[in-house]
């Protein structure tokens, strides 16, 4: 890699390849059309310059010139905000506070429940049972396009890792299953979906 101090001209996104968090700020990046230099970490083999960037080891993590962030919902949000078409927030605020509810929901709850829970290609059964009482309870808000909308937007970047690992360990949702599977492959057929999965993520 050349160095990275001669490349802070060009939005930077260090990222993991099989992580939930790292899989929706790339689809955020593809799906806007970003052009930014995706680098894959090796957690086990992190070079002294990406150290020098990311001390903590907190990915992904997001250089644009001399702002650095750690966080994805910081960095989905500012990325957002900072390339605006499409936007993938709603313009009216209520919506808008629905759609962060959402986000902190899912981030906060489902993220951490399905690392908790996946082991050696077999998820848990208490989580299995979890994660299909939530799709079951936002299937209105799915149903006619996207999460509360006809756009795609964070809200559907940040369920996609999700559908997408529990497709790949056949995780079958039977109860209203026609239209759980329906946006899964609305987003799954996105070409910025299929551009932001990693090698890792193609595999699974």
């Amino acid at each position: 890699m050349t160095s990275l101090a001669n490349r802070r001209s060009a939005i930077l996104l260090f990222s993991l390849p099989d992580c939930l968090h790292s899989h929706r700020t790339r689809l955020v990046i593809k799906e806007k059309e970003i052009s930014a230099e995706l680098h894959e970490i090796d957690i086990n083999n992190i070079s002294e310059e990406i150290k020098s960037i990311s001390p903590y080891d907190d990915f992904p993590t997001l250089v644009d010139r001399d702002l650095i962030l750690q966080n994805s919902r910081v960095i989905i949000e500012y990325l957002d905000e900072r390339f605006p078409h499409p936007p993938l927030l709603p313009v009216d605020p209520v919506a808008r506070a629905k759609f962060r509810l959402a986000l902190d929901r899912i981030e906060n709850e489902w993220y951490p429940e399905f690392n908790k829970s996946y082991n050696n290609g077999i998820l848990d059964n208490s989580f299995q049972d979890k994660i299909k009482s939530y799709f079951l309870e936002i299937v209105p808000l799915i149903n006619n396009n996207f999460f509360m909308s006809t756009d795609f937007g964070l809200v559907d970047c940040s369920l996609a890792p999700l559908l997408w690992r529990i497709k790949c360990l056949g995780m079958e949702i039977k109860e209203n299953k026609e239209i759980i599977d329906a946006y899964s492959e609305r987003i799954f057929n996105k070409e910025s979906f299929q551009a932001s999965l990693s090698e890792t993520e193609k595999d699974m």
